[in-house]
Protein backbone atom coordinates (compact mmCIF):
# COMPACT_ATOMS: atom_id res chain seq x y z
CA UNK A 1 0.00 0.00 0.00
CA UNK A 2 1.38 3.43 -0.90
CA UNK A 3 1.64 6.20 1.66
CA UNK A 4 -1.17 8.04 -0.15
CA UNK A 5 -3.38 4.94 0.12
CA UNK A 6 -2.43 4.64 3.79
CA UNK A 7 -3.39 8.26 4.41
CA UNK A 8 -6.78 7.79 2.70
CA UNK A 9 -7.51 4.60 4.63
CA UNK A 10 -6.46 6.22 7.91
CA UNK A 11 -8.62 9.26 7.18
CA UNK A 12 -11.60 6.99 6.53
CA UNK A 13 -11.09 5.13 9.80
CA UNK A 14 -10.62 8.30 11.85
CA UNK A 15 -13.70 9.80 10.17
CA UNK A 16 -15.73 6.72 11.12
CA UNK A 17 -14.60 7.03 14.74
CA UNK A 18 -15.56 10.72 14.78
CA UNK A 19 -18.98 9.86 13.35
CA UNK A 20 -19.47 7.10 15.92
CA UNK A 21 -18.60 9.43 18.79
CA UNK A 22 -21.00 12.13 17.59
CA UNK A 23 -23.78 9.56 17.03
CA UNK A 24 -23.28 8.22 20.56
CA UNK A 25 -23.34 11.74 21.99
CA UNK A 26 -26.50 12.58 20.03
CA UNK A 27 -28.19 9.35 21.16
CA UNK A 28 -27.35 10.00 24.83
CA UNK A 29 -28.33 13.66 24.50
CA UNK A 30 -31.77 12.63 23.22
CA UNK A 31 -32.17 9.99 25.96
CA UNK A 32 -31.61 12.64 28.60
CA UNK A 33 -34.34 14.89 27.21
CA UNK A 34 -32.59 17.28 24.86
CA UNK A 35 -33.30 20.78 26.17
CA UNK A 36 -34.54 23.52 23.91
CA UNK A 37 -31.76 25.93 23.20
CA UNK A 38 -29.35 27.55 20.86
CA UNK A 39 -27.75 25.64 17.99
CA UNK A 40 -24.29 24.47 19.19
CA UNK A 41 -22.80 25.47 15.84
CA UNK A 42 -23.75 29.11 16.42
CA UNK A 43 -21.45 29.58 19.43
CA UNK A 44 -18.27 31.53 18.84
CA UNK A 45 -14.89 30.64 20.30
CA UNK A 46 -14.78 31.87 23.90
CA UNK A 47 -18.54 31.66 24.51
CA UNK A 48 -19.90 29.33 27.19
CA UNK A 49 -22.69 26.81 26.99
CA UNK A 50 -24.08 24.24 29.43
CA UNK A 51 -22.45 20.86 29.89
CA UNK A 52 -24.44 18.13 28.15
CA UNK A 53 -23.84 14.78 26.48
CA UNK A 54 -22.70 16.77 23.44
CA UNK A 55 -20.19 18.91 25.32
CA UNK A 56 -18.88 16.81 28.22
CA UNK A 57 -15.47 15.17 28.30
CA UNK A 58 -16.65 11.55 28.30
CA UNK A 59 -14.23 9.25 26.50
CA UNK A 60 -15.35 6.95 23.71
CA UNK A 61 -15.21 4.07 26.20
CA UNK A 62 -17.51 5.92 28.61
CA UNK A 63 -19.94 6.81 25.80
CA UNK A 64 -20.09 3.17 24.70
CA UNK A 65 -20.66 2.04 28.31
CA UNK A 66 -23.58 4.48 28.68
CA UNK A 67 -25.02 3.46 25.30
CA UNK A 68 -24.78 -0.24 26.13
CA UNK A 69 -26.54 0.34 29.48
CA UNK A 70 -29.39 2.16 27.73
CA UNK A 71 -29.90 -0.35 24.88
CA UNK A 72 -29.78 -3.24 27.35
CA UNK A 73 -33.13 -1.96 28.73
CA UNK A 74 -34.66 -2.52 25.28
CA UNK A 75 -32.91 -5.81 24.47
CA UNK A 76 -31.00 -4.22 21.57
CA UNK A 77 -27.51 -5.07 20.30
CA UNK A 78 -24.58 -3.55 22.16
CA UNK A 79 -21.36 -2.07 20.80
CA UNK A 80 -18.25 -4.17 21.36
CA UNK A 81 -16.17 -2.10 23.77
CA UNK A 82 -12.97 -3.60 22.28
CA UNK A 83 -13.37 -1.04 19.49
CA UNK A 84 -11.94 1.54 21.92
CA UNK A 85 -8.54 -0.20 21.81
CA UNK A 86 -8.22 0.65 18.11
CA UNK A 87 -9.19 4.29 18.64
CA UNK A 88 -6.78 4.60 21.55
CA UNK A 89 -3.96 2.98 19.57
CA UNK A 90 -4.56 5.45 16.73
CA UNK A 91 -4.55 8.37 19.17
CA UNK A 92 -1.66 7.33 21.41
CA UNK A 93 0.30 4.72 19.47
CA UNK A 94 3.45 4.79 17.37
CA UNK A 95 3.34 4.25 13.61
CA UNK A 96 6.42 3.15 11.70
CA UNK A 97 7.89 0.49 9.41
CA UNK A 98 11.26 -1.26 9.37
CA UNK A 99 11.57 -0.74 5.63
CA UNK A 100 9.98 1.95 3.42
CA UNK A 101 8.39 -0.76 1.27
CA UNK A 102 6.69 -2.44 4.28
CA UNK A 103 3.19 -1.66 5.50
CA UNK A 104 3.22 0.73 8.41
CA UNK A 105 2.69 -0.88 11.81
CA UNK A 106 0.73 0.55 14.74
CA UNK A 107 2.16 -0.08 18.22
CA UNK A 108 0.84 1.05 21.58
CA UNK A 109 2.56 0.59 24.91
CA UNK A 110 1.30 0.58 28.50
CA UNK A 111 2.53 3.04 31.11
CA UNK A 112 6.04 2.19 32.33
CA UNK A 113 6.38 0.07 35.47
CA UNK A 114 9.78 -0.73 36.94
CA UNK A 115 11.41 0.74 33.85
CA UNK A 116 9.51 -1.71 31.58
CA UNK A 117 6.50 -1.35 29.27
CA UNK A 118 4.03 -3.93 27.99
CA UNK A 119 2.97 -3.99 24.36
CA UNK A 120 -0.78 -3.32 24.29
CA UNK A 121 -1.31 -3.15 20.53
CA UNK A 122 0.73 -4.34 17.55
CA UNK A 123 -0.92 -4.50 14.11
CA UNK A 124 0.25 -4.16 10.53
CA UNK A 125 -1.86 -1.43 8.95
CA UNK A 126 -2.63 -3.32 5.74
CA UNK A 127 -5.47 -2.48 3.39
CA UNK A 128 -7.45 -5.47 4.68
CA UNK A 129 -6.86 -4.34 8.29
CA UNK A 130 -8.21 -0.87 7.47
CA UNK A 131 -11.23 -2.32 5.64
CA UNK A 132 -11.99 -4.60 8.59
CA UNK A 133 -11.66 -1.83 11.20
CA UNK A 134 -13.73 0.64 9.17
CA UNK A 135 -16.45 -2.00 8.90
CA UNK A 136 -16.39 -2.62 12.66
CA UNK A 137 -16.86 1.09 13.34
CA UNK A 138 -19.50 1.47 10.60
CA UNK A 139 -21.40 -1.47 12.11
CA UNK A 140 -21.28 0.27 15.51
CA UNK A 141 -22.68 3.44 13.90
CA UNK A 142 -25.54 1.35 12.48
CA UNK A 143 -26.28 -0.03 15.96
CA UNK A 144 -26.61 3.52 17.29
CA UNK A 145 -28.82 4.53 14.37
CA UNK A 146 -31.08 1.50 14.92
CA UNK A 147 -31.26 2.19 18.66
CA UNK A 148 -32.26 5.80 17.96
CA UNK A 149 -35.12 4.62 15.75
CA UNK A 150 -36.40 1.91 18.10
CA UNK A 151 -36.08 3.78 21.38
CA UNK A 152 -37.53 7.01 20.00
CA UNK A 153 -40.59 5.09 18.74
CA UNK A 154 -41.00 3.36 22.12
CA UNK A 155 -40.74 6.66 24.00
CA UNK A 156 -43.27 8.36 21.69
CA UNK A 157 -45.68 5.44 22.19
CA UNK A 158 -45.22 5.70 25.97
CA UNK A 159 -45.98 9.44 25.87
CA UNK A 160 -49.08 8.83 23.73
CA UNK A 161 -50.36 6.22 26.21
CA UNK A 162 -50.16 8.82 29.01
CA UNK A 163 -52.26 11.32 27.04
Amino acid sequence: MTLDDHAKQLGGLVGNFQSLEFMLRSFLFLQNGAPEGKDIYSFRVGESLPVSELTNWDSLGELIRKFNEEVNKYDLAKIDKEIVEIRDALAHGRVSACDPSDNLRLLKFDRPRNNQVKVLFNEAMTESWFVSQKKRVADAIQLVSKAMEVICVVKVEQKNEKI
